[in-house]
């Protein structure tokens, strides 16, 4: 048994965990912070990190086993979609209208739609007719 990562603040629990390969996985959690992981380089270290940029729990993550990556927040039912490549969050989508807020609590996605679960109902984008 191994622990990923070893200069985590107080509080910097993970809440998802994505395995890509044996040997890669995300990780995303109350610190804000989505973490890509290469256990053949580094148990220790990271190989690469995303910021979400308004400092907001990330309770869930997906991939498309490519280079797009989403993330779900604690806050106003926001979905974030990275491109793995770069460090900047390419689109947030809002999925909430009203001062009720909600985390998204799991979500999924293909090229053609993303499946984000709140705790009040199921949102669906469709990216072929927006």
């Amino acid at each position: 048994m191994t622990h990923l990562g070893s200069d985590f603040p107080p509080g910097a629990g993970v809440l998802d965990v994505m395995y890509e390969s044996p040997s890669t996985l995300l990780s995303c959690g109350y610190d804000t912070y989505v973490r890509y992981w290469d256990l053949r380089a580094s148990v220790r270290k990271c190989v690469m990190e995303w910021e979400e940029p308004h400092d907001s729990t990330l309770y869930c993550l997906q991939t498309d086993g490519n280079h797009l990556l989403a993330t779900g927040s604690s806050y106003y039912g926001v979905v974030r979609l990275w491109d793995r490549r770069q460090r900047a969050c390419l689109h947030a989508f809002p999925l909430t209208s009203t001062p009720l807020s909600s985390p998204v609590y799991c979500l999924r996605f293909t090229t053609k739609h993303l499946y984000a679960a709140l705790s009040y109902n199921l949102h669906v984008l469709d990216f072929q007719n927006p």
